[in-house]
């Protein structure tokens, strides 16, 4: 190649020299300096390009070797912002995480923590990549429901003959939600995995509850204010009702909670019939309209202790907490903004003085993340399952205390708190052993979401369905080598009750009646009720 070659011909066998040839260089040379060096250069770089190409694809390899090995890990699918946030925060509490999602972005955390295994989580194949029989829980967290509620069947599958795997499932609408937990909790058989679906809204404002909780004026029932009737402020509404009644100023007042919304009143009318417990520890008020004309109106709300404005557009919230000056009065953190990817905003208004961009009205306004929030594993962990064993343990000890008794009587009359494992598995067993005894009677679970009649047990079912709730129970007993005695000695493992329904005193057979009877009521607090399959049966 002559010394007069143009600057364009040399760039361009140059460039060749990357696929490993080019005619220019077939003669022998010499060769312009930027062309030599080229020639030496090219099949280094195209070494490079191929080793990294290998190490990639080993390290992938390496990788789903590692998932497919892992123990006690936790595998959580999809990729939208609950996964990889909840992924963060397992992480953070030092978990193992086995991420199964499409591709890798997101989620970011170092190799000890954090694994892959790209491909649908609905593939057998896919699951057993990560490990899943050998895994102590499996978040699907995917945008769409129907694909969780597939991803959790898959897990199923997978599991059968293995120890229950916990699977929680995200499912967007809350109606949903409490249909699909319903027909789940209605099963009859036991589940081969222990299935949740929970709503991020649901998780969030337990959540937000939990750390903030009611502190009730010394004269007077506590003020709520709730904006916006929407998924995340009907939770609020129904956890605020939770908290209120199981507090000693419950007895004498009820929490006043004021709903501004357009649909105020259809939406309170829809949340007392669901739960029917609301209007026992609320004094529910709906104001139908804008927020605006409903504080400059002749009927306004009383001064609210706290406010949650909760509507699903961010910057509507956010521009109704900076407008709405009539609410800033109740002192710090008292203004809850429902917020997602605004949240980060909080620094702006409460960081360091030097980093304020805004005033902070003097600490009022708190933004309040609803991803964040709830994607906090221990209350995703906190099932419903184990919700109602609670509530059934709560109400053995409401029947015991009508009897008479007291908690230093009997250990299983602790608080849930205090109560001992034994005692908390027979409560998670009878609210598992709920669809058995249902189907027993030819009934069923259904969310209340219309009007339809109470359901009353029979006298004849009530008998009957007592009867097999101790012979559950007698079983479980002797399985754990319990014996009969006349008076109960716990710490030797005997019982009064270890014997046939026939012969148990009426004591104890009113016991498991009573049970039975508050039933209906326990299952209207998580806002299902009992339905009849065929009429006369």
């Amino acid at each position: 190649m002559g010394d007069s070659a143009r600057f364009s011909d040399v760039l361009y066998n140059a460039l060749q020299l990357f696929v490993l040839g080019s005619p220019a260089t077939d003669d022998g040379g010499p060769y312009p300096l930027s062309l030599e060096i080229a020639r030496f250069a090219a099949p280094a770089v195209t070494f490079y390009a191929l080793v990294e190409a290998l190490r990639l694809v080993f390290a992938a390899e390496a990788e789903r070797l590692r998932a497919r090995r892992a123990r006690g890990h936790v595998v959580i699918c999809g990729d939208g912002p609950v996964a990889t946030t909840l992924s963060r925060q397992l992480r953070a509490a030092g978990h193992l995480v086995v991420h199964i999602a499409d591709s890798r972005s997101g989620a970011v955390g170092s190799r000890r923590s954090l694994l892959w295994v790209l491909g649908d989580a609905r593939d057998p194949e896919v699951l057993r990549a990560a490990g899943v029989a050998r895994a102590s829980a499996l978040y699907a967290c995917a945008e769409d429901s129907a694909t969780n509620t597939a991803i959790a069947l898959a897990a199923g599958r997978r599991q059968r003959g293995e120890r229950p795997l916990a699977v929680y499932a995200q499912v967007q609408d809350q109606e949903l939600c409490l249909a699909l937990q319903a027909r789940h909790l209605g099963t009859s058989e036991p589940p081969t995995i222990r299935l949740d679906f929970f709503n991020i809204d649901d998780v969030a404002a337990r959540h937000l509850l939990a750390k903030d909780p009611i502190v009730p004026p010394l004269d007077r029932p506590p003020r709520f204010l709730v904006v916006g009737a929407t998924a995340f402020g009907r939770a609020v509404v129904v956890e605020l009702a939770r908290q209120w009644r199981v507090l000693p100023p419950a007895a004498m007042w009820r929490v006043e909670v004021a709903v501004v919304d357009d649909a105020a009143t259809q939406v309170i009318d829809e949340l007392s019939f669901r739960y029917p417990f609301l209007s026992k520890a609320c004094d529910l008020r709906p104001y139908d309209g804008d927020l605006l004309a409903v504080l400059a109106g002749k009927v306004a709300p009383e001064a609210p202790d706290r406010v949650f404005i909760c509507h699903d557009d961010e910057q509507v919230a956010l521009k109704t907490a900076l407008i709405a000056d009539r609410l800033w009065r109740g002192g710090p953190g008292t203004v809850i903004v429902r917020q997602d990817q605004l949240a980060t905003l909080q620094d702006a208004f409460d960081g360091a003085r030097d980093e304020r961009l805004f005033d902070e009205v003097s600490g009022t306004l708190r933004l309040f993340g609803v991803v964040d929030a709830a994607c906090d594993p221990g209350l995703i962990r906190d099932d419903l399952g184990e919700r109602l064993a609670r509530v059934v343990h709560e109400s053995y000890r409401a029947a015991r205390r009508r009897r008479g008794d007291g908690p230093d009587d009997s250990p299983s009359l602790a608080p849930w708190p205090r109560l001992a494992d034994l005692y908390k598995v027979e409560n998670r067993a009878q609210a598992t052993d709920i669809g058995r005894k249902l189907r027993a009677i030819e009934c069923v679970l259904a969310p209340r979401v219309a009007a339809g009649q109470e359901y009353v047990f029979t006298t004849q079912e009530v008998t009957r369905l007592a009867i097999t709730e101790h012979e559950r129970w007698l079983q479980a007993r002797l399985r754990e080598g319990w014996r009969f005695a006349e008076a109960a000695d716990y710490d030797r493992m005997l019982h009064p009750g270890i014997r046939r329904w026939d012969d148990l005193p009426e004591s104890i057979r009113r016991v498991n009646s009573d049970a039975i009877r508050e039933l209906p009521g326990i299952l209207a607090d998580y806002g299902f009720r009992i339905v009849r399959m065929r009429e006369g049966s």
